[in-house]
């Protein structure tokens, strides 16, 4: 490799609401310049080798853009011609297939699905003209992703180069009915503070998403780890090299945590599913499984860290205000020095607990507007 430094270029880390300041602290910690906070997204700065860390290393990220070009658009033609314009023979090959994702609003298109069409257009225009080859359309599984965000006038055309949702780590062999995203799971276990110095519990675990996801934090491991894809290695100008010294100094920034990780549900077979997932995941050792009601356990040390995200009515079938005030109820009594987090799907169930919250900090699980409560116990 040589010696001279590639330039630094502006990237977009996209993430989930509610989860824009955890994403920016990582970012901070890696080694991003220039941040800025954007609505679910934080913008930064770095080279072609930060680029690949920060897919390799960061948990709250669902995908990283690299943006190629700003476009003034006043009608659909104008964005035509951009595309037309940008050399896409330098980006990627047209052996490569891609899609084209299109966000945001703009006047000239009634939906984003018509300004993905002709940024599309313009691509394969492009490469015919260039290249006497057209590459192919792939809606699924894209080699090379392509995202356009719409804005009042300007258009920001980039190359993803995560590829898949980061949120897909690779871990997840099983699931219950339930899951939670690995990215939300990681970012609301962020949010409490929580970095492995602690006991930390999950006593209704399901397919153990949130005691995975403390134990990468815990341990340090690169959250992209898992995965043998990532969308810059289908670039022209993918170095791999470069990305094996990457991904070696991620490794060895690994550091196991000594506190403990619990994790128990009532249900043995998301159990079973937790503990598969926990093998795939390389944290099996790290986290202590049982299988218990929630409502009949103990607390495993004298303080710690508990997190939950209820049963709450959605695809499991039960009786929110009746759970919530059985839990809080529970906490109460058995976890008095603890500090408790619990993902709360609505003011009713909120009201259920009986019980003041220090925080509250609201986000989206799936299509759900919940809130992520902070609740201390304190010895009576």
């Amino acid at each position: 490799m040589s010696n001279n430094h590639p330039p630094d270029e502006i990237f977009i880390a996209k993430t989930l609401m509610g989860l824009e300041d955890v994403l920016r602290d990582e970012l901070l910690k890696l080694g991003a310049r220039d941040i800025q906070l954007m609505t679910r997204a934080v913008r930064f700065k770095g080279d072609l080798g930060f680029l690949y860390k920060a897919n390799i290393c960061i948990g709250s990220a669902i995908r990283i853009l690299r943006p190629i070009k700003f476009v003034e658009v006043h009608e659909s033609d104008d964005l035509l011609l951009a595309a037309q314009k940008i050399p896409w023979e330098k980006w990627f090959h047209p052996d490569k297939t891609f899609a084209v994702f299109a966000s945001g609003t703009h006047p000239e298109f009634s939906h984003t699905g018509y300004a993905a069409l002709v940024l599309k257009d313009g691509i394969v225009d492009r490469f015919r003209s260039r290249t006497g080859k057209r590459p192919s359309v792939e809606k699924e599984f894209p080699q090379v992703r392509i995202e356009l965000h719409l804005n009042k006038r300007h258009c920001t055309i980039s190359i993803d180069s995560s590829g898949d949702s980061l949120h897909r780590r690779g871990y997840r062999k099983e699931m219950t009915l339930a899951p939670m995203s690995e990215v939300l799971a990681n970012g609301l276990i962020r949010l409490t503070g929580y970095r492995g110095d602690r006991p930390l519990y999950d006593p209704m675990c399901g397919s153990g998403t949130l005691a995975i996801e403390a134990s990468i934090i815990a341990d340090r491991l690169p959250a992209g780890i898992y995965r043998d894809s990532f969308g810059f290695m289908h670039w022209l100008d993918y170095d791999k090299d470069l990305h094996a010294v990457i991904e070696a100094a991620a490794l060895k920034r690994i550091q196991e945590s000594s506190q403990g990780i619990f994790a128990s549900d009532i249900d043995p077979d998301a159990l079973k599913a937790a503990k598969l997932n926990s093998v795939s995941a390389l944290v099996e050792d790290k986290i202590s499984w049982s299988h218990e009601d929630f409502i009949k356990t103990t607390a495993p040390s004298e303080r710690g860290i508990l997190v939950m995200n209820p049963p709450y009515g959605r695809r499991i079938d039960v009786d929110v205000e009746t759970t919530y005030r059985a839990i809080g109820e529970h906490l109460r009594n058995a976890y008095q020095g603890w500090t408790a987090w619990v993902v709360v799907p609505s003011a009713k169930a909120s009201k259920a607990l009986q019980m003041k919250s220090n925080q509250q900090i609201p986000f989206q699980n799936g299509d759900l507007d919940c809130m992520w409560q902070e609740f201390d116990i304190y010895r009576e």
